[in-house]
């Protein structure tokens, strides 16, 4: 089977049928390249772990703000403000409301979920297509360099299929930002600054 296509709205329901049948994908996003997986999914996310070499937590791609009350503890003034950073190269982490389908492996002993709406047009229609949320991670085992070209990762992970916008991105990942609490954390700093 071919493994590599670009990252337009006509190849979205190839990647929809990976997901629907417990297998990964890369693709590109608004920062480096995502490895994903269906976010409910213990068969898939088991096949992430084995690849990353390191268990979870995973962070998910959502399809809009709406879902976010699905997965965690959130009120109105957090979504206030976690509605001007996203869309955008931001991960905000929310306590687990315990009350969703995620897998145990994708929280990986968290009671913290990271959230992703990227500013990228495939991620999202992915997302919304397939109905249910993603893991999104960098493409690399656990200690090693991201990956960033997906042309060759095509040829290095011959078992995923790639979507690649062909964009090259310089890219520290997403800033991630702890939300759960009264004070916002800093976790990481990465492509964008936080203002508080």
């Amino acid at each position: 089977m071919k493994n590599y296509f670009k990252a337009i709205s006509e190849n979205i329901p190839i990647a929809v049928e990976c997901l629907r049948n417990s297998n990964l994908i890369a693709h590109s996003t608004d920062t480096l390249p995502g490895l994903a997986a269906d976010a409910t999914n213990d068969k898939a996310i088991d096949k992430i772990i084995k690849l990353k070499k390191r268990p979870g937590p995973y962070s998910i791609i959502i399809s809009s703000l709406d879902d976010i009350e699905k997965y965690a503890i959130v009120n109105k003034k957090q979504i206030d403000k976690i509605n001007k950073i996203l869309p955008g190269k931001f991960t905000v982490l929310l306590k687990n409301n315990n009350k969703n389908n995620l897998s145990k492996l994708c929280l990986g002993g968290s009671d913290l979920i990271g959230f992703r709406i990227p500013e990228h047009q495939f991620t999202n229609e992915l997302v919304s297509e397939f109905k249910k949320p993603i893991i999104t991670t960098s493409l690399n085992v656990t200690t090693h360099d991201s990956i960033t070209d997906l042309k060759t990762a095509s040829i290095d992970f011959k078992d995923l299929v790639i979507f690649d916008d062909k964009i090259k991105r310089v890219s520290k990942g997403s800033t991630i930002l702890d939300f759960s609490s009264n004070e916002i954390i800093i976790i990481r700093h990465g492509d964008e600054s936080y203002i508080k």
